[in-house]
């Protein structure tokens, strides 16, 4: 029987259900690039790097111990990602409550030595790339 993986909300909880009304992006070289580099250090367990290469917006919501801790216990638990296939994209530009900019959140299912979950990074266009603006795990 699948286990029930606890919801992870590491920054920017509201993010998720304002993408329900974006719209469907094509996901570039660009992208994939950035959201690829993320889930690599993720999958490394160099934590610290993701906190320091992510988007003002996300450090400012989240600190670095809250991040490393928050990360380090999910993923004792889970185990490590076995297998991982991307399901969507959403875009959305100057979404209400938020810095004005464009975001893409992108799904994952993603299998871990010990359950399966959805992996989801929201990004943020920053100075021109892509960087991490929140990252959730149910």
């Amino acid at each position: 029987m699948r286990h029930t993986i606890k919801k992870l909300h590491l920054t920017f909880g509201v993010l998720l259900t304002l993408f329900a009304c974006g719209d469907v992006v094509e996901v570039t070289p660009e992208l994939r690039e950035a959201a690829d580099g993320y889930l690599t250090l993720l999958d490394r367990g160099q934590n610290e790097e993701v906190w320091h290469q992510s988007a003002i917006i996300f450090k400012e919501s989240v600190t670095l111990d809250a991040w490393l801790k928050q990360v380090e216990q999910l993923k004792k638990r889970l185990g490590k990602a076995k297998t991982r296939m991307q399901r969507d994209a959403i875009g959305q530009q100057d979404p209400a409550n938020h810095p004005p900019g464009e975001y893409v959140m992108m799904n994952f299912e993603t299998g871990f030595e010990n359950d399966e979950g959805l992996e989801t990074l929201v990004l943020f266009r920053q100075d021109q790339k892509w960087l991490l603006a929140g990252y959730f795990l149910k």
